[in-house]
């Protein structure tokens, strides 16, 4: 029968005593281990051993992250460790991560931020004695500032880390059997609710056909456009539903933003393109998100644009009569 798979990453030399009684616990649950040292990754010949640990990544369907004092073994010619690869892996792959830090390490990341942006303290006159290189701070706070999936657990022992998988597993199982129970229940009920929808929908195109005006039945067509762009659901994780006029009002995502958007960057290392985070403003993203939002409003603007120079209208026609 086949078991959950649950990778494990973090440094080796100083976890060593954590990944071995890691490698125990997730074993007594009947679940399958994955850590490199076991063997558990599948080393691909065509493969750097590097790239094997991460190939094998969203092959699992949990990962346990854990971040001690040291950085660990940097990952290719990136400003990144091996582990920050393998978290960034199971990020993309939408796996659920469950991270712990130690607290030793917790305590000195919060004199860190504390001491971040003070200009009167000279941040590399601190010392740190539990870590080894700033750049784990900068990993703390990425996995933080995660748009979800970013609970980040301090641990002073294994009994700590024991203690939070088990509630955090016996959590995740729950859920799923009451889903699991309700999606059943309501089945036939979002069927019809389906069927429903479709009605309403065929019923508004029929609606809007026979009393709207021709801006009406533009703004339809436009919303409806605007749903197929990336960006406009991007922008829902900062709270905001812009409108066709929006979108035509302003000529850019940042002016469409008031000047409000924030690129966050890692010593010099930027995020992968999934990083945007939620709430606002300011607005939080990183500089190659960014640049694909940007890219992307700018084409939905322009399409809406070259829509209105078919109807022989003009951005500022459409608005007063919108």
């Amino acid at each position: 029968m086949a078991a959950p798979r649950v990778f494990i990453s973090s440094t080796w030399y100083d976890l060593k005593y954590i990944r071995e009684n890691l490698d125990y616990f997730v074993s007594s649950l009947g679940y399958d281990p994955v850590l490199s040292e076991q063997g558990g990754v599948y080393y691909d010949p065509d493969l750097d051993v590097q790239d094997a640990c991460l190939a094998d990544v969203p092959s699992c369907q949990m990962l346990v992250l854990i971040i001690g004092g040291r950085y660990g073994t940097q990952y290719r010619d990136m400003q990144k460790s091996v582990t920050n690869a393998e978290y960034d892996r199971a990020v993309q792959a939408r796996i659920p991560v469950f991270a712990l830090v130690e607290q030793s390490v917790h305590e000195e990341y919060n004199v860190y931020i504390a001491n971040k942006d003070n200009p009167d303290v000279d941040e590399n006159s601190i010392t740190y004695p539990s870590v080894a290189d700033t750049r784990i701070f900068e990993f703390v706070t990425k996995v933080q500032t995660q748009a979800a999936n970013n609970a980040l657990i301090p641990f002073s022992d294994f009994g700590a880390i024991r203690d939070y998988l088990q509630q955090q597993w016996a959590s995740m199982l729950y859920r799923f059997l009451t889903s699991e129970n309700e999606a059943k229940r309501v089945g036939d009920s979002l069927s019809s609710l389906a069927q429903a929808t479709e009605k309403i929908n065929f019923l508004m195109e029929q609606l809007v056909d026979s009393v709207g005006t021709h801006i009406a039945k533009l703004n339809v067509e436009f919303y409806d456009h605007m749903l197929a762009y990336g960006v406009v659901r991007d922008l829902s994780f900062w709270r905001m539903r812009p409108s066709p006029s929006d979108i035509l009002k302003h000529d850019s995502i940042e002016d469409l933003c008031d000047g409000q958007i924030e690129v966050i960057s890692y010593s010099g290392h930027d995020l992968d393109d999934s990083s945007i985070t939620g709430g606002g403003p300011p607005y939080h993203l990183n500089a190659r998100k960014l640049e694909v939002m940007s890219n992307e409003y700018a084409q939905l603007r322009k399409e809406l644009i070259e829509r209105l120079q078919e109807e022989d209208r003009t951005v500022e026609q459409f608005l007063s009569e919108a």
